[in-house]
């Protein structure tokens, strides 16, 4: 049997010994012992000597591949937003960088340099370890029936000088150059990304991304449960030739102009503030040649408190073709049910920093989101295992291959 890189874990706080990072000994040990990152990391071919008939000898560096990624993941756990903050914030921690395997954290030069250093290929390789990691420890490889959610955020930039940073659809701050990135999930963990400039439009990515999920997980039957966005008669069109089922959010007043005439006394009512109603099958956009069952919802929004903005109504439609029949409420909280991807964009902008894209060039703020999305999978799968209910304790033991 292999021995476990760290043996005992003991937190205590005496003193002057109080750390910030107090807990993250038990995550270095998940991330070391359990997952084996470094392991996976050593298939990043950066550093390494790409030609051996060179003459010039390659420059030999303190850090491997393994060392700068596994550093660079940490610092999305470390809360540390900034490669920037490095020197500042880790230069005295060096036990925390022994449990990662590093003698001490790299400076913020080194990390800025090793990003810069990324190229197409090299992206690749960080994307096939996190489909490799979602294939030993993911739920989403074990799915009889693929439900895929695509979802993109607006990163808007600092300036206009890195690569692919122009002005585009950026609703929050418009006017300012951003990045789209556009993202799969599957039980709620990222499979597959695609970084565009601002000026792309998600509807573009779409039909390559449940491509890759499909090549991915292998498996042929698969539900596309996408929002409003993402409607038009081209991707309708498209989705339905692959073969995929769709739940999907649509204009209230598109299906109301295709004829479809609703009575009050058809209303259902899901609670004080909802109520839904079953309109069978109607077309959706003019532009599509098929028609898909439609489920219209009107939901009243209460203001915040102190709020002078009166009482809102919202009305939108969930249409789709699923295989299995449901309710209208059914359907109603099938749809809801993509909502779960927005803690991931919320994490991943809030405590993982992804949206503070450290270089000029693009393929090193790509690489940059590929570790924060490793690094988000990996604290899915260790609050899956660590985080219980309360009053519940558990002693927990990893399989440790021979």
């Amino acid at each position: 049997m292999s021995q476990l890189h760290i043996d005992d874990i003991l937190i205590s706080y005496e003193g002057q010994d109080l750390s910030q990072f107090g807990l993250f000994p038990l995550v270095a040990w998940y991330l070391v012992d359990v997952l084996k990152l470094r392991d996976y990391f050593q298939q990043v071919t950066v550093n390494k000597k790409r030609n051996h008939n060179q003459k010039r000898k390659p420059k030999k560096r303190d850090f491997t591949d393994e060392d700068m990624c596994i550093g660079l993941l940490a610092l999305s756990i470390l809360g540390i937003s900034r490669i920037g903050q490095i020197t500042e914030r880790l230069s005295n921690e060096t036990q925390l960088a022994k449990l990662l395997g590093l003698p001490h954290f790299f400076s913020q030069s080194a990390g800025h340099k090793y990003l810069n250093r990324f190229s197409r290929w090299h992206v690749r390789q960080l994307d096939s370890i996190n489909h490799q990691l979602l294939g030993r420890h993911g739920n989403c490889t074990c799915q009889p029936i693929v439900i895929v959610d695509v979802d993109s955020q607006t990163h808007t930039l600092e300036s206009r000088q890195r690569e692919g940073a122009v002005v585009g659809y950026n609703r929050k701050k418009r006017g300012k150059p951003c990045y789209q990135w556009n993202v799969a999930f599957v039980c709620s963990e990222a499979v597959a990304q695609r970084l565009r400039a601002g000026n792309t439009h998600c509807r573009s990515v779409l039909i390559e991304l449940l491509e890759e999920v499909r090549q991915k997980l292998t498996q042929p039957l698969m539900i596309a449960r996408l929002d409003g966005g993402y409607l038009s008669g081209e991707i309708l069109n498209a989705l339905v030739d692959m073969g995929l089922q769709i739940c999907m959010s649509c204009r209230y007043d598109w299906v109301i102009s295709q004829g479809v005439k609703v009575k009050e006394s058809d209303w259902i009512r899901v609670d004080e503030m909802t109520r839904l109603i079953d309109v069978g099958q109607s077309p959706v956009i003019s532009t599509c040649s098929h028609s898909f069952r439609v489920v219209l919802v009107e939901k009243k929004q209460t203001p915040f408190p102190g709020s002078k903005s009166k009482r809102k109504l919202f009305r939108y439609g969930i249409f789709e073709n699923l295989a299995f029949g449901l309710s209208a409420q059914e359907v109603y909280d099938f749809y809801h049910g993509r909502q779960t991807i927005e803690q991931f964009f919320k994490e991943s902008t809030g405590p993982f920093s992804a949206g503070k894209m450290p270089s000029q060039k693009f393929r090193a703020n790509e690489a940059y989101l590929q570790l924060a999305t490793i690094a988000e999978n990996c604290m899915l799968w260790f609050k899956k295992n660590f985080c219980l209910q309360d009053g519940i304790t558990i002693q927990w033991k990893p399989y440790v291959v021979s």
